[in-house]
């Protein structure tokens, strides 16, 4: 079997897969800290100019807002260095609600591919019908199938089983769920997939429809 690119054995992609299985409706996050950095409009304000209501520079909006923020770089480490969820992998942005209304206003008002971003939905199916998606831009992708895997399958076979197209390793992919547990699950599996430009919604869906 052929492990992810960034996979360090198959112990551990295992041992994260079964707690995704055995935890999908609900899982915890032991090591997340709650002074990880939360970027939202405050910070967005002061590169709103390079998108100009324009996806154009969308997709280095957010590089250029975390360091706003003190999130160094383009890679979005911590400027405190900070052990987290991620282990030796580097920690994921978490962002607020306004700063994810304003991605997806972006991708629905030019395209994926414009902008660089691709937005999923980790939570099940029955969720998603039961409140509606965030937009109709959200893509559903429940975590049980990152956990198996699906983010290494082939580009065609996984737009086949999941109705869009598989992320490039060059879009940024901002995950969401209920409230921030499952898509922080799915920012790690992400990571062990290859992916290093990855957003958090950590509100989800409770955040988004209260």
């Amino acid at each position: 079997m052929m492990w992810p690119r960034r996979l360090q054995s198959p112990s551990s992609f295992l041992a994260i897969l079964a707690s995704s299985r055995a935890n999908a409706a609900q899982i915890s996050a032991p090591g997340i800290d709650s002074s990880v950095a939360f970027c939202g409009p405050s910070c967005l304000k002061q590169t709103s100019r390079l998108a100009n209501s324009n996806c154009a520079g969308a997709a280095l909006l957010h590089r250029t807002a975390f360091a706003a923020a003190g999130v160094s770089k383009t890679r979005y480490l911590t400027s405190r260095n900070m052990n987290s969820f991620f282990g030796d992998g580097e920690s994921v942005p978490r962002i607020n609600r306004e700063a994810m209304a304003e991605i997806i206003e972006d991708v629905a008002n030019s395209s994926r591919e414009e902008c660089g971003y691709v937005i999923i939905d980790v939570r099940g199916h029955d969720e998603v019908a039961y409140t509606g998606k965030l937009d109709d831009v959200v893509h559903t992708l429940p975590l049980p199938y990152i956990a198996e895997g699906a983010l290494t399958m082939d580009e065609e076979d996984f737009s086949e089983q999941f109705g869009f197209e598989k992320p490039r390793l060059d879009e940024t992919i901002v995950f969401t769920c209920k409230a921030g547990i499952r898509s922080a699950s799915a920012a790690k599996l992400a990571q062990m997939a290859g992916y290093s430009d990855i957003l958090d919604y950590a509100g989800g869906s409770n955040e988004w429809f209260s």
